[in-house]
């Protein structure tokens, strides 16, 4: 795969500019963010601070000019590549940030994620609006000793250090200004045949969209991409609550018929692992254990698609995840407590707690083609914005 060294805008005020995401945070959290002038999520989150009227891309266009302008952001004339560290608690992930081909999507930066148009339309607006892309699309390859090696390198001072809560995070970037060290990475990466969407689906969409509407060669036919090894990724269990059970009267018996052995807990929370769900309801605790999975089907023997198939389609009629009301998520970050206080005093009725899906099933789904089921995965740490944009 190529990766190319390119000429970023650098943050200069790293503690107020970084931020979460786009879309890991509601409205509301966005205007708390937004509430600083120096905070970057008034640019990736302009309907936080738009007026009636406005067209929320170009306040996102106005924003980053201002930034620009006052020197928040100040470019980097000499194209670089950048390592980016984040140590969460005793996990620690190194990866390389550099810019990626859009032509390379989706034979060789593969996906295992479904993307929405609307969501596309609106990433691929925003980035034709700012001329830039402002955040990074989170990608994985196969992990090379040769590559570790070269991200390991003493480079000295880093040219941010900043950390961030729940959870918290230190975070740290190192600029590499070295032509031949450069020139040694970007020929080690030559190795890897592809690359894996990890999180940013529909930036990368959106971006390899705009490639194709500009048309020609330039910046803009590359996109900013933070990569990490596979085997240094943490994914945690995204976990699911439901509203209601419709008119389910003895759901214990119907989960049985539908394949599981069934284990009550008496007050202990249960020990989670492949193919074994945690199931709370009506202050009780169970182990679910799902019987006769056919491990070779890379998609059907996925923890989250069992319990789709089996319990949330088949005996609560929940159809679609994406958009039934009845079906709610909580991100892998959150424990047992958070479940137990949906279902005790948020007024769902259960909680399904998940165990993490691997990140070798991740590339094994997307090497064949396939899609995973919506909220498969919850990587952590999540990446954070607003220190490094990438501009065309």
């Amino acid at each position: 795969m190529f990766v190319k060294p390119f000429g970023g805008l650098e943050a200069q005020d790293i503690d107020r500019m970084n931020c979460p995401p786009y879309d890991v945070v509601s409205l509301e959290e966005a205007k708390r963010f937004a509430a600083d002038p120096h905070s970057f999520m008034r640019i990736i989150r302009p309907d936080a601070i738009s007026k009636p009227g406005e067209d929320i891309y170009e306040v996102a266009a106005r924003e980053l000019n201002r930034f620009i302008d006052e020197k928040l952001f100040v470019k980097n004339e000499k194209p670089s590549l950048y390592i980016y560290s984040q140590k969460m608690d005793s996990h620690v992930q190194t990866g390389l940030i550099a810019c990626v081909p859009a032509s390379a999507y989706p034979e060789h930066i593969k996906r295992h994620e479904l993307t929405r148009k609307e969501k596309e339309d609106e990433r691929m607006k925003h980035i034709l609006a700012s001329r830039a892309h402002t955040e990074h699309v989170f990608l994985i390859y196969r992990s090379m000793k040769e590559i570790k090696k070269l991200m390991r390198i003493d480079l000295g001072n880093h040219l941010y250090n900043f950390k961030t809560k729940d959870p918290d995070t230190i975070h740290d970037v190192y600029r590499i200004e070295d032509n031949a060290l450069i020139e040694d990475i970007v020929q080690a990466f030559q190795a890897v045949d592809d690359f894996y969407i990890a999180d940013g689906h529909h930036r990368a969409s959106a971006s390899v969209k705009v490639a194709r509407e500009i048309g020609g060669t330039g910046e803009w036919s590359y996109f900013m991409a933070t990569i990490f090894p596979h085997d240094e990724l943490q994914i945690l269990g995204y976990h699911r609550i439901v509203k209601d059970l419709g008119d389910r009267s003895d759901f214990l018996k119907d989960i049985k018929e539908a394949g599981f052995d069934v284990k009550k807990m008496y007050g202990v929370s249960p020990k989670l692992s492949q193919h074994t769900i945690g199931m709370y309801m009506e202050g009780e605790w169970y182990a679910l254990k799902a019987m006769d999975v056919d491990d070779s089907d890379p998609i059907n023997a996925l923890d989250v698609s069992i319990l789709q198939e089996r319990i949330l389609d088949k005996i609560l009629g929940i159809k679609d995840p994406r958009t039934d009301p009845r079906l709610d998520f909580i991100g892998g970050i959150n424990g047992l407590a958070d479940l137990k206080k949906a279902v005790d005093t948020n007024g769902y009725k259960v909680a399904f707690y998940m165990y993490p899906t691997k990140v070798e099933s991740v590339m094994e789904v997307a090497d064949k083609n396939m899609i995973m089921p919506p909220k498969s995965t919850w990587f952590e740490p999540k990446l954070r914005s607003g220190f490094l944009v990438h501009p065309f």
